[in-house]
């Protein structure tokens, strides 16, 4: 078996894939994310109240898309003696999401959660939504207390494209869940951004959910295609309708973020 050890965004094509991707794509977000480093990410955290003594609660605020106030739930272990691994969750407005963040931060996971507003339809780009997922990643990631190279995403709900996005983004996620259904007016723009993403995958049943698994890591495909002359899946896409959802989270979170198993993208088969 021969391995090629090298980072997936150094042999990915410069060029869309397909020519049924937006004509602007890569040139668009490249525009949409150059304007939003000027404006600093800069979590604010306010202490908050928690349900177990061995857990410390955060009410975190940091700038989202255009820089508007963006508000989250931060939960972290009492006491860590070193930087933790962190999981952004992305939700749909409205969700009392600081009531159940223990599943994971008991583990030893910096945990937060930022409600995401709701899909734009006649935004072919969904830039509020997507630019906010970006950012709540960064924003966990300037923590002193949070490790920046093992940090995941998970999206669910109405909102589960956020993570699509922000995988497509980010090529050093240590990885990705997807919980939700696609909403096929951003079908384009998500394929595109699956097609980009080079951190493992787990999704769950639902609308777009094959498609997603069939163009995840296309890109690296298809340069290591040109490299070998045949054409293996490069990043680890999981499908499942396993319904226990804690168990089923916390293994795939902490399988691709363990202190010893730091997951690096890479092309090998």
């Amino acid at each position: 078996m021969t391995e090629y050890d090298l980072p997936l965004v150094m042999v990915a094509p410069a060029g869309p894939p397909a020519t049924d991707e937006p004509t602007d794509f890569d040139a668009f977000w490249a525009a949409n994310l150059a304007a939003h480093r000027g404006i600093e990410v800069a979590p604010t955290l306010v202490t908050a109240g928690a349900r177990s003594r061995d857990l410390r609660a955060e009410t975190v605020t940091f700038a989202g898309f255009q820089g508007r106030t963006v508000t989250g739930w931060l939960l972290l272990p009492v006491g860590a003696a070193s930087t933790l691994p962190g999981l952004v969750e992305l939700r749909p407005a409205g969700g009392a999401a600081a009531r159940d963040l223990e599943w994971l931060a008991s583990g030893g996971y910096a945990h937060l959660v930022v409600e995401v507003p709701p899909d734009d339809l006649d935004d072919p780009y969904n830039r509020g939504a997507f630019t906010d997922a970006f950012r709540a990643v960064q924003a966990l990631r300037t923590l002193a207390s949070v490790d920046p190279s093992r940090v995941a995403v998970l999206g669910t709900g109405p909102v589960a494209a956020a993570a699509v996005a922000t995988a497509g983004l980010l090529p050093d996620l240590a990885c990705a869940l997807v919980e939700g259904d696609i909403p096929a007016a951003h079908k384009d723009s998500l394929v595109a951004f699956a097609r980009r993403a080079s951190t493992p995958l787990q999704l769950t049943q639902g609308a777009g959910a094959q498609v997603l698994q069939e163009e995840w890591g296309r890109n690296a495909a298809l340069a290591l295609s040109q490299m070998t002359g045949s054409v293996e899946r490069v990043v680890e896409c999981v499908l499942t309708a396993d319904s226990d959802l804690v168990t089923r989270r916390t293994r795939w979170v902490a399988r691709h973020t363990h202190l010893t198993n730091i997951f690096v993208p890479q092309v090998a088969y």
